[in-house]
C-alpha cells in the first residue's frame, strides 16, 4: 500500500473515531439527561409562562436531582384538573414561585400533592390547585389570580412567599429578568419579559445537547477562561452573565441588609400594594387569604451563610439579618389582617435530621416538601406551632 493511502486510511480512521466519540457523547448527554429541558415560554402580560403539556427532565450542574417533569394541559406542574369545581369538594388554590412549582422533586412528592392528601377525607375531598413558575414574584401571581386563578372558585388561597427574592421580583429597577411595570400610582400593569441572548449556538452546534452541556460547563466552572475566550472572539459575549453585584455583593442578597437600601423600601413598598390588591381581590370573591412564608437556605443552614459571606468579600464589612425579611412578612400580615403562617421555626427544629433544602440549588428537598405540607396541615387544623426561634447568631 502507498504512503498516500495509508495516510488516508489513518485519517478516515481518525475521523471514524472521533464522530464515534462525539456521537457517544451526545447520546451520554440525552440519555443521562445532563442537560435541563426548557418548560417555558413568553407571557405578554405574565412576563412567562409554563408551556402546555410540555415534558422533559430537570436538573442543574451539581445534579443534586434529576426529575422528569410533565406540564398539564392548563400550564401548570400540577395534575389535569376542570376548572369547574366539583360539588362538594373544597379548594385550596396555591400560587408562588420555584418552590412551587417544585421541579427539584418528584411531582408526588412535591408540598402541594402532599398537602392534598394530608387534608383530603372520604367524606370531604380537598383539591389543591397548584400554580407556580420559576421566576415570578407577587406581581405575576397577582395578575394570574386576576385573570385565570378566580376561575377555579378557590376556597382558600394560599400565598407563598419566598423573601429571598419575592421582594426583588416586585422592583421594576431590581428586577432584571421580569421587570413589573406600574402606573404613576403604583397600579400594576404588566410584567414584562426581558429577552436574553446567547442561549447556544447556531446550526449544529446549537442543536447538540454535548456542545450545550460542556458549553454550560464552561460559562458556569470557568468564566474566566470564558472571558478570555469571548475576548479572542470565540465565544459570544451575550452567553456570559455574571452575577448582578452592588458594591461587590450579589444585589439578591441585599434584601437582608439590616439597613436596607432606599431601592429595596422601594421594592418593599411595591410589594406590600400587590399583597394588598390580592388579598382584596381573593376576600371579593369571598375566599379565605393566607400568606405562607417560604424559609430560604441561608436562613436555616446557619453554615451555608457564612460559606455566601467568605465568598463575597464585601459582604463581611456589612450588617446582616437573614431573617429580617421574614418578620417583616409577619409584621405586614399582622396589620393587614391576613393569617399567616411561619414555617421557619419548624424548619430550625429539624434541620439537623434530614436536609430540608438542597445545598447547591437552595429549594426544598422532598423532605422540605413534606415538613412544610404538614406545618401547613396543622396551622389550618388549629394545632399548636413552635414559637419563633431562630438559628444561633442570627
Amino acid at each position: 500500500m502507498s504512503f498516500g493511502r495509508r495516510a488516508l486510511a489513518v485519517l478516515v480512521l481518525i475521523g471514524f473515531g472521533t464522530g464515534l466519540a462525539c456521537l457517544s457523547l451526545e447520546v451520554g448527554v440525552r440519555v443521562l439527561h445532563l442537560l435541563p429541558d426548557r418548560f417555558w415560554e413568553p407571557d405578554a402580560t405574565l412576563g412567562t409562562k409554563l408551556i402546555p403539556g410540555a415534558s422533559g427532565w430537570w436538573t442543574q450542574e451539581e445534579h443534586e436531582f434529576t426529575v422528569p417533569v410533565q406540564i398539564n394541559t392548563q400550564g401548570r406542574r400540577d395534575l389535569e384538573r376542570p376548572v369547574q369545581k366539583a360539588a362538594g369538594t373544597s379548594r385550596i388554590l396555591l400560587l408562588g414561585d420555584s418552590f412551587v412549582e417544585a421541579m427539584q422533586v418528584p411531582i408526588e412528592q412535591t408540598f402541594a400533592r402532599q398537602l392534598e392528601a394530608a387534608l383530603t377525607r372520604p367524606d370531604a375531598p380537598v383539591e389543591v390547585i397548584s400554580m407556580g413558575v420559576s421566576g415570578y414574584g407577587t406581581a405575576s401571581q397577582y395578575l394570574w389570580y386576576r385573570e385565570h386563578g378566580r376561575a377555579y372558585q378557590p376556597d382558600v388561597v394560599l400565598l407563598s412567599f419566598y423573601p429571598g427574592n419575592d421582594v426583588r421580583n416586585n422592583s421594576p429597577t431590581l428586577e432584571p429578568a421580569l421587570p413589573p411595570e406600574y402606573d404613576a400610582d403604583g397600579t400594576l400593569r404588566r410584567v414584562i419579559g426581558v429577552k436574553t441572548g446567547g442561549e447556544g449556538g447556531r446550526g449544529v452546534l446549537g442543536r447538540s445537547a454535548a456542545y450545550t452541556y460542556f458549553r454550560k460547563l464552561l460559562l458556569t466552572r470557568q468564566p474566566a477562561v470564558a472571558e478570555r475566550l469571548a475576548d479572542l472572539g470565540l465565544l459570544n459575549r451575550a452567553a456570559i452573565r455574571p452575577v448582578p453585584m452592588a458594591d461587590g455583593v450579589p444585589v439578591d442578597y441585599w434584601v437582608y441588609a439590616a439597613d436596607p437600601r432606599p431601592e429595596w423600601r422601594e421594592a418593599w413598598a411595591h410589594t406590600e400594594f400587590l399583597l394588598e390588591a390580592l388579598r382584596d381581590a381573593v376576600s371579593a370573591d369571598r375566599a379565605r387569604f393566607v400568606v405562607m412564608v417560604v424559609t430560604a437556605r441561608d436562613q436555616i443552614y446557619p453554615a451555608d451563610w457564612q460559606q455566601v459571606v467568605q465568598t463575597y468579600p464585601a459582604m463581611e464589612k456589612g450588617s446582616w439579618d437573614v431573617n429580617g425579611p421574614e418578620r417583616h412578612v409577619l409584621d405586614w400580615c399582622a396589620r393587614a389582617g391576613v393569617a399567616c403562617i411561619q414555617l421557619s421555626p419548624t424548619f430550625l427544629a429539624q434541620r439537623d435530621q434530614e436536609r430540608l433544602h438542597y445545598h447547591y440549588d437552595g429549594h426544598w428537598t422532598a423532605a422540605g416538601h413534606a415538613l412544610a405540607a404538614q406545618t401547613v396541615v396543622n396551622f389550618l387544623r388549629g394545632a399548636s406551632r413552635p414559637t419563633a426561634q431562630y438559628a444561633e447568631g442570627q
